[in-house]
């Protein structure tokens, strides 16, 4: 599949899953739950220079992002306050991350960006529907095919049920057989904040011209 082909796949399903192009940055190629995959995302700007400032980088382990979740952005929470297992984690996070005095610790970090689209490319519908399944619970996805499923009723009724789209690339030209449904977060949790800070990772290493980084 064409670099071209998967970029102008993943505009195609961003407009028609109900996202503000303006609110995007250009979908990236990153290797995520033992793939690679297309994400389209939105960086917190402030965050993002924040943490360049205080030479941060990404946060993914997930004790800390547990242990973080359960502090306020900004104001001071005493340590006699916290669990045993929260302070041997806080106590070891860089500056940046929280600020930590001996007596109060501070949260700083939020996620810097947040996630709106994966595509995933896939030779059957059906190693698409899995593929993509995997990006549920963290933003609206879809698959993109090398051509049309001989069975794609089949196809459309299954991806549709599942609220995932499908591209077809083809003849040079791009077909959507079925829109993605937008993405509904129904709760916030360690596990989408650590999505959040492997993408930002593979990101920045990005943009450092490492090219695909292969997740830890």
């Amino acid at each position: 599949m064409s670099r071209v082909g998967v970029a102008e796949a993943v505009r195609a399903a961003v407009r028609t899953s109900d996202l503000d192009e303006r609110t995007w940055c250009p979908s990236v190629a990153m290797r995520l739950f033992g793939g690679v995959v297309d994400v389209a995302y939105c960086l917190d700007e402030s965050e993002h220079a924040r943490r360049v400032a205080a030479g941060v980088g990404a946060v993914t382990q997930r004790g800390v992002l547990d242990a973080l979740m359960g502090l306020p952005v900004g104001l001071p929470v005493a340590v006699h306050d916290l669990s045993e297992r929260e302070r041997h984690l806080l106590q070891r996070v860089p500056h940046g991350v929280v600020d930590y005095d001996g007596r109060n610790v501070v949260r700083r970090a939020v996620a810097p960006l947040s996630v709106r689209f994966a595509m995933v490319t896939a030779r059957s519908w059906r190693e698409g529907l899995r593929k993509a399944g995997q990006f549920a619970p963290f933003c609206a996805r879809a698959m993109l095919l090398p051509a049309t499923p001989s069975d794609v009723d089949d196809a459309c009724a299954q991806a549709s049920f599942y609220g995932v789209g499908v591209c077809v690339f083809e003849s040079g030209r791009l077909r959507m057989l079925v829109d993605p449904q937008p993405y509904v977060r129904h709760q916030h949790s360690a596990a989408q904040w650590r999505f959040a800070e492997e993408v930002y990772r593979q990101v920045m290493a990005s943009a450092n011209g490492a090219g695909v980084v292969v997740a830890e």
